[in-house]
């Protein structure tokens, strides 16, 4: 699979603590959810790639399917949603160690929020 649209990481936190999007295996469709930041969901363009990371780990690879973000009408907080297909997710019964974030992207990853941000602004990501 080319990694040329590799542009983005995503910080996702349910709040029950639970994984989430983990139904969703490869080849799955699904709303990747933002909350209250439409532009920020506008930043990926059609067919760039996410890298999704929560609990401390890289567990998903994304690609966006459709050109701007939608709203939904009666869905709480997170009512900005992008439709994704999932490209490749961790087993989250057993998470494994090589995908922990701070191994991926090789310091320490606080990044917090639902925003996405590009890779090119983190600091190892060029070195990679």
């Amino acid at each position: 699979m080319p990694l040329t649209n590799l542009k983005w990481t995503k910080n996702i936190r349910r709040a029950d603590g639970a994984w989430a999007y983990s139904e969703f295996k490869a080849y799955h469709l699904f709303k990747l959810e933002w909350k209250d930041n439409e532009p920020n969901a506008n930043k990926p363009e059609k067919d760039d790639l996410i890298l999704l990371r929560q609990k401390g780990y890289v567990t998903h690879l994304v690609r966006v399917l459709d050109y701007k973000a939608e709203r939904e009408v009666g869905q709480g907080d997170y009512n900005i949603y992008r439709i994704v297909e999932s490209l490749w997710t961790i087993d989250f019964g057993h998470p494994p160690g090589w995908a922990k974030a701070d191994q991926m992207f090789g310091y320490s990853v606080t990044y917090q929020g639902g925003n996405v941000m590009e890779l090119e602004s983190l600091p190892t990501f060029r070195q990679r």
